[in-house]
C-alpha cells in the first residue's frame, strides 16, 4: 500500500520491516514516526508500507524495543512520591510529619506500605547533598531553599 493511502494514527511496517506510525500529512510528504525512538520521517507519498505485523518485524526493531523496555515499568514523575513530597519542601511552613500526612492523604495507594517519614527526610538529605539548603525553624517547619549561583 502507498504511504499516502495510509491512516494517521496506525501502525504499519517500513519495507525494512521497521514499525512506524503515520503521524500526519505534510505538503506532498507522509510524515512516520519510527517506534522505538522519537523520530519522525517524511517519506513521498508512494513510499510502499505493509500492514503491521509483530512476526513481519525485522530484528533490529526487536533489539531497539527490548532496550528501550526497562524504563516502561518506571513510573512517570506525576506518580511519584517525590512528586507529591517537593512542592512541600519547597513552599516550607510544615514540619516532616505534616508533609508525611499531608502526602499520605495524597498519594493514597502509592503510600502504602511505605515510610513517607522516612522518605521526607531521605528527599531533605539528597537536597543537601546537591547544595541546596535546608532551614528549620523553632517549630521544626522545614524548607529547601536552592543555593544562589
Amino acid at each position: 500500500m502507498n504511504a499516502c493511502e495510509a491512516k494517521v494514527g496506525q501502525k504499519y511496517l517500513s519495507p525494512k520491516g521497521t514499525p512506524v506510525t503515520v503521524i500526519g500529512h505534510k505538503n506532498d510528504k507522509v510524515i512516520l514516526k519510527l517506534s522505538g525512538s522519537d523520530n519522525e520521517v517524511p517519506v513521498a507519498k508512494n513510499y510502499q508500507l505493509k500492514p503491521y505485523s509483530k512476526s513481519e518485524v525485522s530484528k533490529d526493531a526487536r533489539h531497539l524495543e527490548q532496550a528501550k523496555s526497562p524504563n516502561e515499568g518506571r513510573k512517570p514523575r506525576g506518580e511519584s512520591l517525590a512528586a507529591i513530597i517537593d512542592p512541600l519542601l519547597y513552599a516550607g511552613g510544615k514540619s516532616t510529619q505534616e508533609i508525611a500526612d499531608l502526602v499520605m492523604k495524597k498519594a493514597g495507594d502509592l503510600a502504602k506500605g511505605k515510610d513517607v517519614n522516612a522518605n521526607v527526610r531521605a528527599r531533605m538529605v539528597g537536597y543537601s547533598r546537591k547544595g541546596w539548603k535546608v532551614e528549620k525553624n523553632d517549630k521544626k517547619h522545614v524548607r529547601v531553599i536552592k543555593p544562589n549561583k
